[in-house]
């Protein structure tokens, strides 16, 4: 579609008066109409992304844990496809440690998958930093 076309094509979709019959006399095609609607919606699909828990990703993760992920995602700090390896993540991981994942928790998550610079983290590497981090051994016992 030219540019010309398309100016004119928005011109008649924000008139007022905004209707096929005006369209087809500009010679607008259907298949023109479909296009510029496209185009306009991706812009806005880029933007947004709307994503809610299942009910076990409720039992899984904390409110404040979610919160925080949303607000990553918000400003731009991950993106939509951290997000997902994120729940899916702590979904495995309360398999595991039996327990919620909280915003301590899930930060150490993101941190581990944004720093480590790989595209796949197993489960296991997850458990070991968070294995290590709740059985820390204590080396400053007196030794008589």
């Amino acid at each position: 579609m030219s540019q010309t076309r398309f100016d004119d094509l928005l011109d008649i979709v924000i008139t007022d008066k905004s209707s096929k019959a005006k369209m087809k006399n500009e010679g607008i095609s259907d298949k023109d109409l479909k296009h510029f609607l496209n185009v306009l919606l991706r812009n806005e699909d880029d933007r947004a992304y709307h994503r809610i828990l299942a009910d076990d990703e409720k039992r899984v993760i904390s409110p404040e844990a979610f919160g925080y992920l949303v607000h990553l995602l918000i400003i731009n700090s991950i993106d939509k496809n951290i997000f997902e390896k994120v729940i899916s993540i702590s979904m495995q991981l309360n398999l595991f440690l039996k327990r919620r994942i909280n915003k301590e928790m899930m930060d150490e998550i993101v941190n581990y998958l944004i720093f480590s610079g790989r595209k796949e983290i197993s489960i296991k590497e997850i458990l070991d930093i968070f294995f290590i981090q709740e059985n820390e051994i204590e080396f400053e016992e007196d030794v008589n």
